[in-house]
């Protein structure tokens, strides 16, 4: 029903390129208004074909010459039209209309325009031939390439995509966004403004009158599409449905974007150090591979507090560093201050880069200006893994190191430095290490059918001074290690080990002297199990008798090496059955041994486990260069054991405990359990240890967590942690929290009565909001 002629021959010009332009409008226009859709940065592929042929009734879109009435196409029918050198736009529907007296092409009946991954379908379209504007009403429903769908009532744009127009407008914004308007009017190319709108991150449940937990409504807002937010003017945030906050001007992200400079959410609180506390940060997206957090905090009872944290990536790898400064006396528990005023800092860094496919280096940085300044501040930080070597809260660890690995071997070089927060912490108990290094590789081919590892190891110890015996030293030790397997007899199994090991010292004996000598050590024996196995219809039981045999040469001690690396150890179920009991280099567990002992497990074929260790050590000889809490130093072991069971979700427990070798007295009980019962939930540990072996350490102490689900996401929770020999809570909080898909609100007390040099027992309240999609007020 195309006719030719010279209109015909213009306007089939003007018409390949307005459908273009329909499916443009549609696709990049009204979209990215509500959705924050972005233009794909690749060229997409053309659309594909409709799946089934389209009859001969179907009809391009060109203009009918000498027609005095709209001509309709017989359902069903569909066309399409492309420029060379653009992407094929497809539209279908049951019906379409060209009339040129108007100067509309109408599509009615199930309308579907597909172009570069996105489609959009609806009950009718026009378009103007002479305007350019295009108008979708009825059930419009907008599907990015991402599977994110828009939908309205009614849409307008031209072909210019300078305008665009909808009403009753629904859309997901990102992963978790949901916002509604009734009308959006699109000013140019970046930005749109919504009237009465309201968004929320909740889930919208259509069977239910239930309003969502949170949702922010304005009157007006405006959505930037170069910066990728969203500012709300005269808006409202609403609690179940209920007005809680009034904001004149609110603005935040939109959900799709990954990052963006701006305000983050607040931190406030009060504790009987700081007073009130109110800490503003701002995010600074410096480029697609760095950023940094820039905050200030300023508190009732002390000067204010700055920080700044900044992360780059590297195409090898990626540095994160954050640091704090200040200008302030010391202060007490209370707040109350004293001594000079002063900088006052701190600085957590790290990086780590690929050098190749067996090495990587980094560094970790941890140093602050005065030993109770984090605990002052309540600044997070420490006890954090920046490197091989893991810092406490009450000791840094600054580092330089390199690690290389494969299938066999795994080498490493560190260079260290300790920074000790404790009162009776110095230079010489905290020496340099320049540097420690160890190597361990495992050789491919068997030898006499047994596995072999050489192992070697040096450190080097730098102190400002001499002092107590103790100065500069270092150590070099090589070891070739020698393991076989066998199975003999009615299943038993036999595992012969060897060792050989040389160690190199230089020690500083006194003052600016030193003296260089060596060790040749070495052990052989081995271990016997015979494992006995019982499968059931519902518990498989294995139990599994072992014993360990070794000699190790029995060199004197010797008083010109200083236990630097075996400080504090034990013997207990995790290094029983190991040939030297002593851990490190520093120490060597001389002479004969044999260890006696059991090990058994069950496990049901539904999950639940449950084990047994139990067994003792003999020596030939007692050894006064092993403490009494070591459980080396006699010639019998106190009897160790540890139990374990798991019963899933509702019930876990752990039971570590030592008897003393004749009386069976309790020397030291370590208990874990974990338990959850219809809406009740809790976990406890205690241990205990006896007064010789704490040394004038704490010897008993409990600490555990109680909660309870009151109603639908709420919930309560109690936690103490009590030194039962002082009669001092450590830490104690009760919080309470409420919970979903969407939002999260705690409310916290905490306090305690530990005291450290000016520091005394002190409390506090914080109170956490979090709303997903716009973060967390109140904390992290």
């Amino acid at each position: 029903m195309v006719r030719s002629g010279d209109t015909a021959d213009r306007s089939a010009e003007r018409t390949s390129s307005s459908w273009t332009a329909i499916a443009a409008a549609l696709a990049f226009t009204v979209a990215p208004t509500v959705a924050g859709a972005q233009t794909p940065t690749e060229p997409a592929q053309p659309a594909a074909e409709p799946t089934q042929p389209a009859p001969a009734s179907t009809v391009a879109p060109a203009p009918i010459s000498n027609a005095e009435a709209p001509q309709a196409v017989d359902a069903p029918s569909a066309a399409r039209a492309a420029q060379p050198d653009q992407d094929l736009v497809l539209l279908e529907a049951d019906v379409i209309i060209n009339d040129e007296a108007a100067q509309t092409v109408t599509a009615e009946g199930d309308v579907q325009v597909r172009h570069l991954g996105r489609t959009m379908r609806a009950d009718t379209l026009v378009y103007h031939l002479d305007t350019g504007q295009v108008e979708a009403s009825g059930n419009v429903e907008i599907i990015n390439a991402d599977g994110t769908a828009t939908y309205a009532e009614r849409v307008e744009a031209d072909d210019e995509l300078n305008v665009a127009v909808a009403n009753e407008l629904r859309a997901r914004l990102g992963q978790n966004g949901s916002l509604a308007a009734r009308t959006v009017l699109r000013h140019g190319p970046g930005e749109s403004e919504l009237r009465n709108i309201i968004y929320t991150s909740c889930p919208i449940c259509r069977t239910s009158e239930r309003p969502p937990t949170w949702s922010l409504q304005a009157r007006r807002a405006i959505q930037d599409r170069e910066s990728r937010t969203i500012s709300y003017q005269s808006a409202t945030l609403e609690v179940a449905g209920v007005p809680v906050l009034y904001l004149p001007y609110f603005a935040h992200p939109d959900p799709s974007v990954g990052r963006a400079s701006g305000l983050l959410p607040p931190d406030f609180g009060r504790n009987s150090r700081l007073g009130t506390f109110y800490e503003q940060p701002y995010y600074w997206a410096i480029s697609p591979s760095q950023d940094a957090t820039v905050s200030a905090m300023v508190s009732s009872h002390v000067h204010p507090l700055f920080g700044v944290e900044y992360r780059k990536r590297f195409w090898s790898g990626s540095i994160e560093a954050q640091g704090t400064v200040t200008y302030e006396q010391d202060f007490d528990g209370d707040g109350n201050t004293f001594g000079d005023e002063t900088y006052r800092s701190s600085l957590f860094a790290q990086g780590r880069f690929h050098v190749n496919d067996y090495w990587d280096w980094g560094f970790g940085a941890e140093r602050i200006s005065d030993d109770l300044y984090l605990r002052r501040y309540d600044i997070r930080g420490a006890n954090e893994e920046r490197g091989p070597f893991l810092g406490t809260r009450t000791r840094l660890i600054s580092q330089l190191y390199a690690q290389g690995q494969d299938e066999s071997s795994y080498s490493s070089v560190a260079f260290v430095s300790f920074q000790g927060l404790r009162a009776n912490d110095s230079t010489f108990n905290l020496p340099l290490i320049l540097p420690y290094a160890e190597y361990d590789g495992v050789f491919d081919e068997p030898v006499l059918d047994g596995q072999v590892r050489l192992q070697a190891n040096t450190a080097m110890l730098q102190r400002s001074e001499y002092s107590a015996g103790r100065g500069d030293d270092a150590r070099v030790s090589v070891s070739a290690k020698w393991r076989n397997e066998a199975i003999f007899g009615p299943g038993m199994l036999f595992s012969p080990f060897a060792q050989a090991r040389g160690d190199l010292y230089r020690a500083e004996t006194s003052l600016d002297h030193y003296e260089t000598f060596g060790r040749a050590l070495g052990y052989a024996g081995a271990e016997v199990s015979w494992p006995f196995m019982r499968a059931g219809e519902k518990v498989d039981i294995v139990v599994e008798p072992v014993a360990m045999v070794a000699y190790a040469s029995d060199d004197e001690p010797d008083d010109r090496i200083v236990n630097e690396d075996s400080l504090a150890f034990e013997l207990d179920d995790s290094n029983l059955f190991r040939p030297n009991g002593a851990p490190n280099y520093d120490l060597w567990e001389r002479g004969g041994r044999a260890t006696l002992g059991v090990r058994a497990s069950a496990r049901a074929h539904t999950g639940e486990t449950a084990s047994v260790t139990f067994g003792r050590r003999w020596r030939q000889e007692a050894d006064d260069q092993f403490s009494t809490a070591s459980n080396l130093s006699d010639k019998t072991s106190d009897w160790i054991g540890a139990v374990g069971v798991d019963l899933g979700r509702y019930l876990g427990a752990d039971v570590r405990f030592r008897l003393e070798d004749e009386s069976l007295e309790l020397r030291r009980l370590d208990v874990g359990a974990r338990a959850a019962w219809s809406r009740f939930y809790g976990n406890a540990r205690y241990y205990s240890i006896d007064d010789v072996l704490a040394g004038g350490d704490p010897s008993e102490e409990i600490n555990g967590t109680v909660g309870v689900e009151i109603a639908r996401g709420w919930s309560a929770e109690a936690g103490l942690r009590r030194d039962l020999d002082s009669g001092i809570n450590l830490s104690q909080q009760i919080r309470a929290i409420y919970q979903d898909d969407c939002t999260f609100l705690e409310i916290a007390y905490t306090r305690s009565e530990t005291r450290d040099r000016t520091l005394g027992p002190s409390e506090g309240l914080q109170i956490r909001i979090g709303l997903r999609s716009l973060g967390v007020v109140g904390g992290s």
